[in-house]
């Protein structure tokens, strides 16, 4: 990889691990379905003068496109909000790197095959970070075992995301994918957003968070996720995956002062080191991001 390259990677593995620093901050204004709505309805409009013009790829797939939003995007970002209201930020970015291990249990309701020994190993030792961290072993947190749980959920969703965009959009190009599926949970949102609304009117802080997660971390992060597919390669842009977890962690206790102790790194890396096994397992699914943006062939998600 070149000097260009490293420093697109660890830019976009900075900007998606802020995502979770920047949920907990426009929850203080919003709840977690305005949360959803705002960012999901920014970043289409942000990639309407992209996507639109490629519509016609979708035909006769906009049924499906609906479909996949909600375990892509509509489900896993509110159930990341709502756990955030009552967890770390760091630890909310952590359990989302489970996405891979998810791949590997589910991979056979999935139809993904039957999963190989190094992954049912690295789910295994995945498994034991997760226990680290959700015991608060070490960690100097007091941890929420429902609102973890509703991230660990959501990780599970963006598994079962990635294996129906592999399935039924194959070759379009994630800028289509994802400005469509943006709108289309949009408008699934909408009626939920409407009960949801707040009391008065959110700080500036909390707007500006939305509009950073919206701007920066779903339609700015594609942009330059795709681009370093292009100069690095799949293989080497996966990296983001291992990469967005560490910053969310050092966010949160830098800036949010959350706690954090041997536990925490330990937990990390078990985790990292269980999903680095399970994505390169030889029938395992390409990785996922924590974001809504995964494709056939494309690595790795962040959100």
């Amino acid at each position: 990889m070149t000097r260009s390259s490293w420093a697109q990677l660890l830019g976009l593995s900075a900007l998606w691990g802020a995502s979770y620093l920047f949920i907990s901050i426009a929850l203080t204004g919003v709840g977690p379905f305005a949360l959803t709505f705002g960012r999901v309805a920014g970043a289409a409009l942000v990639l309407l003068p992209f996507w639109w013009r490629r519509r016609a790829v979708l035909a006769k797939r906009w049924p499906l496109v609906f479909l996949v939003a909600i375990p892509e995007i509509a489900l896993p970002f509110t159930l990341i909000n709502t756990g955030e209201r009552t967890i770390d930020s760091g630890l909310a970015g952590t359990l989302v790197a489970l996405a891979p291990l998810w791949l590997v249990v589910l991979g056979p309701l999935l139809r993904q095959g039957r999963p190989t020994g190094r992954a049912v190993g690295g789910t295994l030792i995945g498994l034991v970070g997760v226990a680290i961290l959700l015991g608060g072993i070490g960690t100097g947190a007091d941890v929420h075992l429902l609102g973890a749980a509703l991230v660990v959920v959501a990780a599970a969703s963006y598994s079962v995301g990635a294996a129906l965009l592999a399935r039924w959009f194959d070759g379009i190009d994630a800028v289509t994918i994802t400005g469509s599926t943006t709108a289309a949970a949009s408008i699934m949102l909408l009626p939920f957003t409407a009960f949801d609304l707040p009391d008065r009117m959110p700080s500036w802080q909390a707007i500006a968070a939305i509009a950073v997660l919206a701007v920066g971390g779903t339609a700015a992060g594609l942009v330059l996720f795709n681009k370093l597919i292009t100069t690095a390669g799949p293989a080497r842009a996966s990296l983001v995956s291992y990469l967005a977890p560490t910053f969310a962690v050092g966010y949160g206790a830098l800036l949010l002062h959350e706690p954090v102790g041997p536990g925490t790194f330990a937990g990390l890396g078990l985790i990292l080191v269980g999903s680095w096994l399970c994505t390169r397992s030889r029938r395992a699914l390409p990785p996922v991001v924590e974001t809504e943006i995964t494709v056939r062939k494309l690595p790795a998600r962040g959100t």
